[in-house]
């Protein structure tokens, strides 16, 4: 089965500051336990709202509102797709996310959810971007989503034509649905590692997403312009949030550091090692 889990957004995460290096290093410890678990698809960061839009669209009008937004714990900073035999199997595998990762406010709240869309429109699988910048389309959810409700099979099949268009242009990247939150959980990871689960589903329907697309765009006014070609599954009254990949740019100040650390408790290990051969043969 695949999930996604989203980690939610915080005050740490809205502010722009990036995790401690020791957090990376967790993290890829991290997702390196999900590949052998299963397996390890997207895995994304996401910017501080205050880059990001929402966009609602009705028949004959649609409003633009810029971020950032005030409710954080109702966000996400970034997610990541991953294989596991059962809900409970993953469950168990988020357990393990790194407490590092709590570090900066006290906890990390996961959000767990199945993926794939009620009717089975097609996936879209990840492809490369290169260097071209990357936006997320994040379609919320409602009372039909929430009810894992099929779409009429005209809307699933414009969806599924569009998207394989786009997918051939190279315009779209990845995308998917996430199955209703009755289905899902929250793991809640606090600093020193203790974890609580919840399982859903969760009241808060407008909080959540009931799926995504990935796009190369030059810009956010591109990436909004796409989003209003979209034949949504749920349309016609729509509210999307649309926000900025992290790129490697964004992190490799921390992933240097990262390294420095790194290398500096390597040259100690090396230098102990060192005196200790000297003490040996005096």
């Amino acid at each position: 089965m695949q999930f996604m889990v989203m980690r939610r957004a915080d005050e740490a995460t809205e502010a722009g500051r990036l995790p401690a290096p020791a957090v990376f290093e967790d993290m890829g410890q991290f997702h390196e336990k999900l590949a052998e678990a299963g397996g390890v698809g997207l895995a994304l960061g996401l910017r501080p709202s205050s880059r990001a839009v929402r966009l609602k669209l009705w028949p004959g009008g649609e409003s633009l509102t810029d971020g950032p937004f005030a409710e954080a714990k109702e966000l996400i900073a970034g997610f990541t797709v991953f294989e596991a035999d059962s809900k409970e199997h993953a469950i168990a595998l988020l357990k393990q996310w790194p407490a590092s990762d709590a570090d900066a406010t006290g906890e990390a709240v996961l959000e767990l959810r199945e993926t794939g869309c009620p009717g089975g429109c097609a996936q879209v699988p990840p492809a490369a971007a290169g260097e071209d910048a990357r936006y997320l389309i994040l379609l919320r959810s409602d009372e039909g989503t929430e009810a894992d409700r099929i779409p009429p099979q005209a809307m699933l099949d414009a969806l599924n034509a569009f998207n394989a268009e786009q997918a051939a242009q190279g315009r779209l990247l990845a995308g998917d649905g996430l199955k209703a939150s009755a289905r899902g959980a929250r793991v809640r990871k606090l600093a020193g590692g203790e974890a609580s689960v919840i399982d859903g589903p969760f009241a808060e329907a407008k909080e959540l997403i009931a799926g995504f697309w990935m796009i190369r765009a030059g810009s956010m006014a591109d990436a909004v312009s796409w989003a209003r070609t979209l034949p949504y599954p749920t349309g016609p009254c729509v509210e999307v949030e649309i926000r900025e990949a992290m790129t490697m740019a964004d992190v490799q100040p921390a992933i240097d550091a990262a390294q420095r650390q790194l290398d500096a408790s390597l040259r100690a290990e090396q230098l102990d090692a060192a005196l200790r051969r000297v003490n040996v043969e005096a």
